[in-house]
């Protein structure tokens, strides 16, 4: 099988695409065909290795498994481990492993995936898992957003920033998106009720409390958020700018302030295919590459200008 390798931290040229053999599964895997994967920021932080990744994938150089990354599953179940119960040959699934997906083939434990909705198209399966589970970990695990309830995303235009917007909406929120000039247009397209250019305004300055802020930019400071959360609302935290930023949520010692540990398992799984089935939460694909255009995807990604999604078409 052809699959996307790194051999260097951050080293684009340590970059190819090879042949490899096609993987077995364990007792409670599956080998599944893949269709489309997609780029994400977690993509871009294992390539250039920090500190955190190393400490799990390998300090001098990625441990050779680690070597082909890719988060995002999408494709055709074709190998089933002993112990898998609820998929089988033949099923088209979506889901989320830690690396692997950049191939043709991907071995991923079963219980993180799920079937796909058969209206639901592989490229929007593709775009959801990552980014598409942070933002409903967010909005509903943390913040718990009902209809009605007044929610603000600080960096709606990105992939995990869309799909707060895009979740959100679908559970009946007003929604805030705050991005720059050049994503006004793409967050309303989303469904933003309201809009805030953070080049011109302070979202924090304006006297409006919301009772959920999604925190993706990782800009803001928790005793700049803080008062502006309305009763017993919550900050779901998931981006940051510094390490020094990320400290200073972690130790805010808030109840209000929550950091996002994005939830994988089938209850989240089988809710995000409903949303995605419902055709509410329809992620703009703004690029696709192949196998051998993930370095250029990945510089895309460190720009941190993109928004939606870009996917990765494996086999059409």
């Amino acid at each position: 099988m052809k699959a996307f390798v790194f051999k260097k931290y951050n080293d684009y040229n340590s970059i190819e695409v090879i042949d490899k053999e096609i993987p077995q599964p364990k007792e409670n895997e599956v080998i599944v065909e893949q269709r489309y994967s997609s780029l994400n920021a977690m993509e871009w932080h294992l390539f250039r290795g920090v500190t955190l990744v190393k400490m799990k994938i390998g300090f001098g150089k990625p441990k050779a498994k680690f070597q082909t990354i890719g988060a995002d599953i999408s494709g055709i179940v074709t190998e089933v481990g002993s112990k898998v119960k609820h998929l089988k040959k033949g099923d088209a699934v979506f889901g989320e492993d830690f690396t692997g997906g950049y191939a043709e083939y991907a071995s991923v434990k079963a219980d993180a995936l799920t079937i796909k909705p058969e209206n639901v198209s592989w490229e929007q399966a593709a775009a959801s898992p990552v980014a598409g589970l942070t933002a409903l970990t967010a909005v509903r695990e943390v913040c718990k957003v009902k209809k009605g309830d007044n929610v603000l995303v600080n960096g709606g235009s990105g992939g995990v920033g869309s799909y707060a917007v895009l979740i959100a909406k679908y559970y009946g929120a007003e929604v805030t998106a705050v991005c720059s000039e050049r994503n006004i247009e793409f967050v309303k397209g989303l469904g933003a009720d309201h809009v805030i250019n953070y080049q011109t305004e302070d979202f924090c300055a304006q006297g409006i409390q919301y009772d959920a802020i999604i925190e993706v930019a990782g800009n803001r400071k928790p005793k700049e958020v803080k008062p502006i959360l309305r009763g017993e609302g919550k900050c779901a935290v998931i981006g940051f700018t510094s390490a020094k930023h990320l400290m200073r949520y972690m130790f805010s010692f808030s109840k209000k302030i929550k950091m996002v540990n994005e939830i994988a398992g089938q209850e989240n799984l089988k809710e995000l295919a409903t949303i995605l089935a419902s055709g509410k939460a329809e992620m703009p694909i703004m690029a696709t590459c192949k196998l051998d255009g993930i370095a250029e995807g990945i510089k895309q990604l460190s720009t941190k200008r993109t928004r939606g999604k870009m996917l990765v078409e494996i086999k059409s």
